[in-house]
């Protein structure tokens, strides 16, 4: 298998949240621990201020929380210390989390897609298998997107050889799908 970037999309992936209007791109992830409890928390955009700190546009209710069997639960979250502004909210840095950019998270799943892939491409994310196996095919690795619960997706195009047992794929015929890269 051989990974391709098309292009930096996939750095700023959409955040799937059926509340938004309209789909927004995601510049990073926040981590940290509420009530001893880990969860993550999709950043829109970052600012530095005059005096040096940081403030991140978040959106309080998508916070998800990681159980200790590593599954995700969304939570609708009230903080005190935050401006509301359209749903968005500008949040100041502290040392209680960890800021994540999507270019070094979208870059380190797909160095440990190459191992770890099991081959399978999906119609949509979370959907319906498209092929059985392309263990052989190029991913060219086009956009990117968070499903809340189901983690980070890419959407790749396929070109050639496929598996033994299909045919290669058909260069007039264009082959798309989705990967689960990270959850």
């Amino acid at each position: 298998m051989k990974i391709q970037l098309a292009s930096t999309l996939p750095f700023t992936p959409v955040q799937l949240d059926t509340r938004h209007v309209t789909p927004r791109r995601t510049v990073g992830q926040l981590h940290g621990t509420q009530d001893g409890v880990e969860y993550r928390l999709p950043v829109y955009e970052f600012r530095h201020s005059d005096d040096d700190a940081i403030h991140y546009k978040v959106d309080m209710s998508e916070k998800v929380f990681v159980d200790s069997n590593h599954s995700l639960s969304l939570h609708a979250a009230n903080d005190s210390d935050v401006e509301a502004s359209e749903g968005l909210v500008w949040m100041e840095h502290d040392d209680s989390v960890t800021y994540k950019p999507y270019s070094f998270l979208v870059m380190n799943a797909m160095s440990q897609l190459v191992g770890n892939w099991d081959g399978v491409v999906y119609r949509t994310p979370s959907g319906e298998r498209l092929r059985e196996s392309a263990f052989k095919a190029t991913l060219q690795i086009i956009d990117a997107c968070v499903c809340p619960t189901n983690g980070l997706w890419v959407m790749v195009q396929l070109s050639g050889e496929v598996s033994a047992n299909l045919p290669p794929l058909n260069a007039n015929i264009r082959q798309m799908g989705w990967v689960p890269v990270a959850s």
